[in-house]
């Protein structure tokens, strides 16, 4: 169980305070405090939720470690008749060192690098100029194509039994995943740094902690959120037209879980105590041309104790949480 109280998103949030949340899809947010975001649904990820709800819920509370983001409410606004869902916020608030959103292909991307958000560039078909060369582009599509870049090549590294730790559970998840023909979801990745001595422990937030060989302390959070998404008929079209692109996203749940595991399993990597642990995070240059793909490494080797990396607490997420009471909101659809 996740001892969420029943009144745990009536304050500190409202309507006017939502956000673009930086995705393709556009999704509007909200946080909490620091504790949870509110996320507004589209109607398909209702409708994916409402099927999916119970076997998640089954599968949060096996008992086994699990690196699926946790969903505590799904609602429903009566004066707009919009749904969302309240989900815990599993990095905490910026400003961070690096944060990534990981999909193992091409849409990989860096999010915030030195505190500063990284603005998301598409180069959307209807834009021709971005198709003719870099010359056309914008400062801004620079340096979000360099943080893809970057964001390719990331790797974090473990102890041997934190590593396969972390695997075991995005094995169990990823075919989870697979078996409800759910794709597209990311592996979110946010690492802060510290003054030696000066992280601080959270009561919601159970980051991987280690030291650097000049001794700043690192956490490292990680989860798989945005795993809402079925394998549609509108998916199988976009996958045809974009038969060109290399390494996409759009691709069947169990290719898809496959590829994810894959990737992870070569850029999580086991590095032993005792090395030496530089932490070189790159700064996004604004020419393109000069920048090449080179691996970014997050190592524990200082690390005093072998500990798991995420220990998530959870509440059964199921279908027929409408008892729970959250009246400034509205109705909660069964």
């Amino acid at each position: 169980m996740a001892s969420i109280p029943d009144d745990f998103v009536n304050d500190g949030w409202d309507f006017a305070s939502f956000q673009h949340g930086g995705g393709k899809g556009g999704s509007m947010m909200a946080f909490v405090e620091d504790k949870f975001i509110v996320k507004e649904l589209s109607a398909g990820d209702h409708k994916s939720l409402l099927q999916f709800a119970p076997s998640y819920g089954r599968h949060a509370c096996r008992g086994y470690k699990t690196l699926l983001s946790p969903i505590y409410l799904h609602f429903r606004d009566e004066e707009s008749g919009k749904y969302y869902f309240a989900m815990k916020n599993t990095i905490g608030r910026g400003p961070f060192k690096a944060c990534y959103d990981l999909k193992g292909c091409a849409d990989d991307k860096l999010m915030e690098v030195n505190g500063e958000k990284v603005k998301a560039v598409h180069k959307r078909i209807w834009n021709v100029g971005m198709w003719c060369g870099q010359r056309n582009w914008t400062d801004e599509r620079k340096r979000y194509y360099a943080g893809k870049l970057e964001a390719r090549s990331i790797q974090i590294g473990l102890l041997e039994e934190q590593r396969r730790s972390l695997l075991d559970a995005l094995k169990r998840d990823t075919d989870f995943l697979a078996g409800h023909k759910l794709m597209d979801y990311s592996f979110l990745v946010a690492i802060k740094e510290y003054p030696s001595g000066s992280v601080s422990s959270s009561d919601h937030l159970d980051p991987f902690r280690y030291q650097t060989s000049n001794g700043t302390e690192i956490a490292v959070h990680v989860a798989i959120i945005d795993f809402l998404q079925v394998w549609t008929t509108g998916k199988k079209i976009a996958r045809c037209i974009k038969v060109c692109e290399c390494n996409k996203a759009t691709i069947p749940p169990k290719s898809y879980a496959s590829r994810f595991l894959r990737h992870f399993s070569q850029h999580v990597i086991e590095v032993d105590e005792a090395e030496p642990d530089p932490l070189d995070l790159f700064e996004v240059p604004i020419e393109v041309q000069s920048i090449r793909p080179h691996p970014t490494s997050y190592n524990n080797s200082q690390m005093r104790k072998k500990r798991t990396m995420i220990k998530l607490s959870w509440m059964q997420a199921t279908a027929e949480q409408g008892n729970l009471q959250v009246p400034k909101i509205g109705l909660f659809h069964k």
